[in-house]
């Protein structure tokens, strides 16, 4: 997102001796003098604050920001495609942390039909920035909005440094895994900074453009339906070991593979200009600009298990996971996908400081920030899939039983006589295609007045800060989905013979985890040129593939006033210094929320698997408005005990806003209602803030210029939680087919037939006795019963305590140029998920332990760095997608080493390497149980070359 002056920091740490009469200055730079930098930022500060500064940015093997705030105790990342993504703190998630630029409130915005308050990390290069400051305590002088921490990103100003600044940077890159792409993608940085009229003049200007492409395999399932049982073939052998005290079953829903190629490009860029026409005042005016490009084109291949009713054995194990299924019929689909977005972010800013009198300084800070989000694969589509699928599946076969990925094996129809493969090129038909359309954009207007007195007088009290600021926050949200498009419904086998191609998967395929590689039983898959086959069958049946009017549409606006006061004392205990910092911040927030509101009108039963809800074509819009207030006092005390030895402790109360997607002012219906999936959701523009009662103790020693050891414990008591309660809901006018009267006929003749009621056989009575419409759908009628709807909306129900300690030790063995940093932060509460139970529940999604160890060599110009990250296995979301009601997502434990060497050849020039994920760590994500796998996804090596010149 941004360009700091990063690039213009000496790449080496020197030690020079300055002889100022008799007093010797040591001037440290390189990677120890940024270190001693940030550790004096820490010890100085009031309350619980880490910092990184320019050098040790510059300095991790990372590719983006996050990768670098994993390093500190306490922070945490999501992942997206290998790449740092989303921040967690203290076991508080993306929506629970605050992100400042420049201590402005930044906006962001995603692709999606609702808004988010998650900061999208991806943005940032990592050495566009010129330092960062994480508060893990509440200051009253800081923008409210995170629990978990506040996270202010720094750029530089000219007059940070007032000389001349000329930089160049160049990078290769490397991605193991790419496959399509570029085996090595370029990086590009620049930066240019200088002072002149007598340094009452200041300008920066830089820029940074990076391309990486890369390669993801994956296996996937969509969810673990829920007690869907009851639909169970009764024909079918069922071996039944469940041992779930409240009888709970759960049945996959797929098992589907995948491999995606995917193009980011990542441009950054700033200017700064700065004037002070005297001693007095300084004026900065700023620009800020990112923009971020993904496209992606994705291969996926597998089976879809349509449920109990098509199952002819089944074993259910002690956990009531259905972990190995035998269901007749199915196909085995291929589909592509097109992806691509683009975010884009704008902030422009102006500053104002002057030295009103010798014991009194003002600030004045405007800014008018956006972030917007998109598709861009036209009309706002940021995905487009097409379906094809082989019609030669007997019968399928899905075990779980003792595999990481489940092993997904078929019977066939008909055999090829050569050998395998058993699924030929003729046996491929088309389905259905569909397109789905997002974007997003947030504004952010923030002007805040600030002031400092101090005190001339010889006494406790040091300084009262003071201020006032209006923050107005506006986004807008939209989202559609097609729904199937005609694609012939499967009733055109043989027709794209000539234009598939077969994939032999061979031994490497997803090999780190156990089920993949050479274990798979069906081995290969076929694929086509997606934009080929929607064009051929945009012609066949008379339809188009593009996007649909905007289906979601919602937007929400909160203006907020706030004032503070704190106060700064100075003193003494026992003869022991002692810093107090207390003060009171008041917030006042207005909040209104409008969003488009469509009545849902019919069901229809596509096809065996597939179902669709219709919607008037009319539409209007809600109004809902809401207001609170808050009071947030902090308090942060700070002695040494002894000589570089600081005991801390620290209060404060801080909240964070509701999630945006929570508070749409309307009720929306799925599009997709398959049975066990009819599910809607009600949002609560009216929902309380979450607040916390922070508690933070620690004892830090700071006994060398860049090493420390520090243990703290902090106490969150959280209140206000959301927790989405579920009410069961019937719409007269909305009934279900699939329960009607002639559905109950067709599997009663089926059965008494010997044969499997399965949706297949089913959908083809109901076709076949004239239940059908002209389009070969079945629709809704009056005499089918009203369909049940499992209707989710958030409340503030839920309390929890938080704590946790945290330990880290920073060291440098004294001239030998060798260091090392290491931490560990373990956190706990009272918030568990139970497995068993599949009501809703609350719990908090992100909570882990965390622990890094870095180890550095810097002397004569050579420095490498190897840096570990891990975190334990931790519950990542709350929901599945095909679950059919509240299921959890649980990633496991993972760990990461990354390195880097740099060499300074000459007092300009400096070459570097770096190395991320070099033992290409594994991700894999399961259900309520280890069995339950939804995500098993590698991922590769990233390595970069590069230079960089200083004029």
């Amino acid at each position: 997102m941004v360009m700091g002056l990063l690039s213009a920091l000496p790449a080496m740490a020197e030690e020079t001796p300055v002889a100022e009469g008799d007093i010797e200055v040591i001037q440290v730079t390189g990677v120890r003098g940024s270190q001693a930098k940030a550790m004096e930022l820490k010890r100085q500060s009031a309350g619980v604050v880490d910092a990184i500064s320019a050098e040790d940015i510059g300095k991790f093997p990372d590719t983006n920001l996050a990768e670098s705030l994993q390093r500190i105790s306490g922070v945490s990342i999501d992942r997206v495609n290998g790449e740092g993504s989303k921040v967690t703190v203290r076991g508080f998630g993306p929506d629970f942390n605050l992100v400042l630029l420049n201590n402005r409130t930044m906006p962001t915005a995603q692709v999606a039909g609702e808004s988010t308050r998650s900061f999208e990390f991806a943005n940032l290069a990592s050495d566009a920035i010129s330092g960062v400051e994480i508060y893990k305590t509440g200051k009253a002088d800081i923008s409210s909005g995170g629990i978990g921490s506040t996270i202010n990103i720094r750029t530089a100003r000219p007059f940070d440094t007032r000389d001349l600044v000329a930089t160049i940077g160049v990078k290769a890159h490397h991605d193991a895994s790419v496959e399509e792409g570029d085996d090595v993608t370029p990086e590009v940085s620049g930066i240019f900074s200088n002072t002149f009229m007598d340094d009452t003049l200041g300008l920066g200007v830089s820029a940074s453009y990076q391309k990486r492409d890369s390669n993801n395999k994956k296996a996937t399932i969509d969810g673990w339906r829920q007690n869907i049982d009851g639909e169970l073939n009764p024909n079918a052998v069922v071996v039944n070991e469940n041992k779930n005290p409240y009888g709970n079953t759960f049945y996959a829903r797929n098992i589907g593979f995948a491999s995606q190629d995917v193009e980011r490009e990542r441009t950054n860029a700033q200017a700064v200009f700065q004037y002070a026409p005297n001693d007095a005042i300084e004026m900065t005016l700023d620009y800020t600009y990112s923009k971020l490009s993904d496209d992606a084109n994705m291969d996926t291949w597998g089976l879809w298990f349509s449920g109990p009713g098509n199952a002819t054995y089944a074993h259910i194990n002690e956990n009531g996971t259905f972990d190995y299924v035998t269901e007749v019929g199915g196909d085995y689909s291929s589909t592509m996908h097109q992806n691509a977005s683009e975010n884009t972010n704008k902030s422009l800013g102006f500053n104002i400081e002057w030295q009103a009198t010798d014991n009194l300084q003002l600030n004045f800070d405007a800014h008018s920030s956006t972030a917007k989000a998109g598709g861009s694969l036209g009309n706002g589509a940021d995905n487009v899939f097409f379906i094809l699928g082989a019609l030669n599946i007997a019968d399928k076969t899905y075990d779980a039983t003792g595999t990481e990925i489940p092993l997904l094996g078929a019977n066939y129809g008909t055999l090829n006589p050569n050998g395998e493969p058993h699924l030929l090129p003729e046996h491929y038909a088309s389905l259905f295609a569909g397109v789905r359309a997002g974007r997003n954009k947030t504004d952010v207007d923030q002007y805040q007045f600030d002031g400092s007195w101090v005190n001339e007088n010889n006494d406790a009290l040091s300084s009262i800060d003071f201020g006032v600021s209006f923050t107005s926050m506006e986004t807008h949200a939209q989202g559609s989905y097609t729904g199937p498009i005609s694609a012939g419904w499967y009733g055109n086998m043989g027709l794209w013979q000539d234009d598939v191609s077969y994939v032999g998967l061979g031994s490497g395929f997803l090999s780190d985890f156990s089920g993949g590689g050479s274990d798979m039983l069906i081995p290969y898959y076929y694929t086509y040129d997606q934009q080929a086959a929607m064009d051929k069958a945009e012609a066949l049946y008379d339809v188009e593939y593009v996007a649909a009017p905007w289906q979601d549409d919602h937007r929400i606006k909160e203006d907020t006033t706030a004032a503070y006061v704190q106060v700064n004392i100075d003193s003494e205990f026992n003869n022991m210094p002692l810093n107090i910092v207390a003060g009171l911040r008041y917030e006042q927030t207005d909040v209104t929320a409008s969003s488009m509101q469509q009545e849902a009108q019919q069901l229809v039963w596509l096809n065996p698997t597939e179902w669709q809800t219709i919607y008037e074509e009319d539409f209007s819009y809600s109004h809902e408005t809401h207001d609170y207030k808050e009071f947030l006092p902090n308090l942060d005390i700070n002695l040494e005990v002894v000589e570089n030895v600081i005991a801390r402790f620290s209060y404060s109360r801080t909240i964070t806003r509701p999630t945006l997607g929570s508070m749409r002012a309307t009720t929306a219906l799925t599009p997709i209602p398959k049975v066990g999936s009819r599910t809607g959701f009600a949002g609560n523009p009216a929902l309380k803030p979450f607040s916390s009662d922070n508690i933070d103790v620690s004892v830090e020693y700071y006994y060398d210029d860049a090493s420390y050891v520090s243990a703290g414990y902090f106490n969150k008591e959280v209140e206000n939680f959301l927790a989405n309660t579920i009410e069961t809901v019937q719409y007269d006018h909305l009934r279900d087919p699939y329960a009607g009267p002639a559905a109950e006929q067709a599997r009663a003749e089926l059965v008494a037939n010997g044969e499997t009621p399965s949706d297949e056989a089913v959908f083809q009575w109901l076709i076949d006795n004239g239940y059908g419409n002209a389009d070969g759908r079945v629709p809704q009628s009056g005499a089918d019963p009203v369909a049940d709807w499992n209707i989710s909306k958030p409340n503030n129900v839920e309390d929890l305590s938080i704590n946790g300690l945290e330990f880290a030790w920073q060291h440098w063995f004294w001239d030998t140029g060798f260091g090392f940093a290491a931490n560990y932060t373990w956190v706990d509460g009272d918030t568990e998920y139970d497995v068993e139970r599949v009501d809703e529940q609350f719990a908090l999604p992100g909570l882990s332990d965390t622990a890094n160890l870095s180890v550095f060599y810097e002397k004569e110009g050579l420095q490498a760095r190897v840096a570990y990250n891990w975190r334990d296995t931790f519950l990542s979301g709350m929901g599945q997608a095909e679950a059919g009601g509240p299921a959890p997502q649980f990633t496991e434990a993972y760990g990461q080493v990354d390195v880097s060497v740099s060499y300074q050849l000459t007092d300009n020039l400096s070459i570097f390497a770096e190395g991320i994920n070099i033992l290409e760590e594994k991700k894999r994500v399961y259900g309520r149980y280890k069995e339950q796998m939804l995500l098993a996804q590698e991922n590769g090596a990233r390595y970069a070359i590069g230079a960089r010149y200083s004029f």
